[in-house]
């Protein structure tokens, strides 16, 4: 089984952390990045490739001899690259357009949820302003407002009084923000519990569930700010009690890999699952059709057993044979930005601080090389990974080392993980 090479496609942290640890798997004998960044090409091969060319991407395959092809981002497999790939022989890693509706449809997994009585809060189809304004004078406020198509983690406005509803109503269907993502909205009744994500990975008919994290979306401490792709992650969450876990499987996971495989699309791939815990009870806010960034940044340094073989057992449907081996520490992932996102920043910065001693512990999502030197060339420039055998320890080492990386305008929350702290 071994020799084998392995693509993945994408250029983020979670794409880094998939490729890093395959990179070290006695399975794969070389890792390819598409396009990659200025940190995996250390590893692997970064490949210049235009992901929405289906055509370029398999004549890429085919000319590099690979074996594998795992998808890290949601847009090419809501723009159907699985499909493609998989009706030309290719062995594709990620869920087909349909199934990737779960993400890409906020309505259609909401529709599939009420379909297959799967807890979800009460939500509203509204293809106009005034359907919008119309939920509101019945439910009253507080209300989430989410575009139905990808945004990029950002389509989501809560509504906690009428100032943020009128904003929602502008940022919905008055700027160009999201463009076709938001010509139709679900409006939901707003939740009050904590948030926990779970990652499953799935052959089509069963699950095994890999890890749990809490993601940080605000931009400043305390949640404060714009919605971000995310500041930070720790996995796993002390909220995930075995009794929340087993209460996901049973009334939320097996239900949808059921909804999928009735729908004629069996869902293959990793399916992150983000519930609210609301009266000790699970409730879906969305479902992804990936690993989370940086969630993955977090979970996948924990898998202690093969990346390669997990991947490679769904796509022959033998996920029941696998033995996965998860690590008992805890892992904390720090984002540092650059000074302005999510809106406008700079690019260009040299990156110092990154040495032999905490390199694997650092994981590149916007940098590139140029001219030699290492720059940021994105808003979530680096991850920065810190293990303990308690939370406490991991923050403590996440932090040691988000100090001792410098590049100009770095800025980071300095809050990641504290919530964990104290559910303790």
């Amino acid at each position: 089984m071994s020799n084998k090479r392995v693509l993945v496609i994408g250029s983020g942290g979670r794409e880094y952390a998939f490729a890093w640890k395959l990179y070290q798997e006695e399975e794969v004998e070389k890792v390819f990045c598409a396009p990659g960044n200025g940190g995996t090409e250390k590893f692997s091969t970064n490949l210049d490739l235009d992901v929405n060319n289906h055509q370029e991407v398999l004549d890429l395959i085919q000319t590099h001899k690979i074996d594998l092809t795992l998808i890290g981002p949601e847009a090419p497999l809501a723009d159907g690259l699985v499909d493609f790939l998989s009706e030309n022989n290719i062995k594709v890693f990620g869920p087909d357009k349909y199934a990737s509706q779960l993400e890409s449809s906020k309505l259609f997994a909401r529709d599939v949820m009420s379909e297959y009585g799967i807890p979800q809060p009460r939500y509203k189809r509204c293809n106009s302003r005034q359907d919008v304004i119309d939920v509101k004078n019945s439910w009253g406020l507080p209300l989430v407002i989410k575009a139905d198509g990808l945004a990029a983690g950002k389509g989501v406005v809560i509504c906690a009084d009428s100032s943020s509803f009128d904003e929602a109503l502008k940022v919905m269907f008055d700027s160009p923000m999201f463009g076709d993502a938001s010509n139709s909205v679900s409006v939901e009744e707003c939740l009050f519990g904590e948030e926990l994500s779970i990652f499953a990975v799935c052959d089509g008919d069963t699950y095994q569930i890999l890890n749990t994290a809490q993601d940080h979306k605000r931009a400043f401490d305390g949640d404060k700010g714009p919605n971000t792709g995310g500041m930070g992650a720790y996995s796993p969450t002390p909220l995930s009690t075995q009794k929340m876990i087993d209460k996901t499987e049973n009334q939320i996971i097996q239900p949808i890999l059921n909804a999928m495989r009735d729908k004629g699309h069996p869902y293959k791939g990793f399916l992150y699952v983000g519930i609210m815990i609301v009266e000790n009870n699970p409730f879906v806010i969305e479902f992804n059709v990936r690993m989370g960034d940086p969630e993955a940044q977090a979970v996948i340094p924990l898998l202690r057993s093969s990346l390669y073989r997990l991947l490679d057992d769904c796509l022959n449907g033998e996920l029941n044979k696998t033995n996965l081996e998860i690590s008992s520490q805890t892992a904390v992932a720090i984002v540092l930005a650059s000074n302005g996102y999510p809106s406008s920043y700079e690019k260009g910065m040299q990156i110092d601080g990154i040495n032999e001693s905490n390199s694997n512990l650092v994981f590149h999502a916007g940098t590139s090389v140029v001219d030699g030197k290492l720059v940021a060339s994105g808003g979530r420039v680096l991850n920065v990974v810190g293990f303990g055998n308690n939370l406490k320890e991991a923050i403590n080492k996440a932090y040691k080392l988000a100090n001792e990386i410098e590049f100009e305008g770095k800025f980071f929350r300095t809050d990641i993980g504290n919530k964990g702290l104290s559910y303790k």
